[in-house]
């Protein structure tokens, strides 16, 4: 006789012991049945997420693995990380490093001195373009204070003696003041009401020549992601942010590609264009977009 292993005999006893029309129905939904390509998709655990992590890492180009050793003290903070290429590769720089490959590709740092980062979180995107690109003089970076507060320690710890501006959203008078070649924004206009996002292009992006913008395409049910619903108080304020509000299913490659349209045209400048636009390797409900003016405000003898 043919012994079995103790973890399948137990699963055989607790959990397929009696075939029935209602198992069968139902045997590979998300649940402790489903046991056949991989483990329960709704377990508590970063399992999922950490391969979904290392096989987008895996296909990530020479030049990506290159620009990401030379960033020093990535582990400020403790990421989860996976090992790829003799690189501990987490997703915040994942995610950072795809933004420079991007933005580099599109040929959007040429000749640029003067950046403007509108919501830096924690400022990963800050502490790459800053290592990678030697050219860039002046990184400002405008956000809420509390987060300014994070992104000044981070970065303080991450690159110490590098300058970097610290502007508060709410004072005016130095975004007035700012004359940037390039103005980014990373996750979070989808994040803003749309008047905060109108005050922004007014004043800060119309007088930059080119304008990144890295964000969801649209709004999505938690419901679709498996997520608890947060009451409906929390998804009214939700889906009132951004110039984006529809709901997308972010797992349908032809929805998404309907989103990706209508996002890249709500976030496009009067009388600006675009010149590079890709989906995001790792979450591709996000889209990288690369605007440009042809002609800045000022000519280019008069600017700083």
């Amino acid at each position: 006789m043919t012994e079995i292993s103790k973890g399948w005999e137990r699963l055989t006893r607790e959990l397929f012991s009696h075939i029935d029309d209602a198992l069968i129905a139902s045997f590979r939904s998300p649940g402790p049945r489903n046991k056949f390509v991989g483990w329960d998709p709704s377990e508590p655990s970063s399992r999922h997420f950490k391969f979904l992590l290392f096989t987008t890492a895996l296909k990530q180009s020479p030049a990506f693995f290159e620009a990401y050793k030379a960033l020093r003290h990535r582990d400020v903070g403790n990421p989860m990380t996976v090992r790829c290429r003799g690189c501990d590769i987490d997703a915040d720089y994942l995610a950072a490093v795809g933004e420079w490959e991007f933005l580099h590709d599109a040929h959007a740092l040429d000749d640029v001195r003067t950046v403007v980062e509108i919501g830096a979180g924690f400022g990963r995107t800050c502490h790459t373009l800053l290592t990678l690109c030697p050219g860039i003089a002046t990184y400002v970076i405008v956000d809420l204070d509390p987060m300014l507060a994070l992104s000044r320690a981070y970065l303080a710890r991450a690159m110490p003696g590098t300058p970097v501006t610290f502007v508060s959203h709410n004072d005016l008078e130095r975004l007035d003041a700012i004359d940037p070649d390039l103005v980014i924004n990373i996750d979070s206009f989808q994040e803003m009401l749309p008047q905060a996002i109108d005050l922004y292009m007014t004043r800060v992006v119309q007088r930059a020549r080119r304008f990144y913008c890295k964000n969801p395409v649209g709004k999505y049910l938690p419901a679709a992601a498996g997520l608890p619903e947060p009451g409906p108080e929390r998804v009214q304020d939700i889906f009132t942010l951004g110039y984006c509000q529809d709901v997308v299913d972010i797992f349908d490659e032809d929805a998404l590609r309907r989103a990706r349209d209508t996002f890249v045209k709500a976030y496009c400048p009067p009388n600006w264009r675009v010149t590079a636009s890709k989906p995001m390797d790792l979450f591709p409900y996000f889209q990288h977009v690369l605007y440009v003016r042809d002609h800045p405000t000022r000519p280019e003898s008069e600017r700083a």
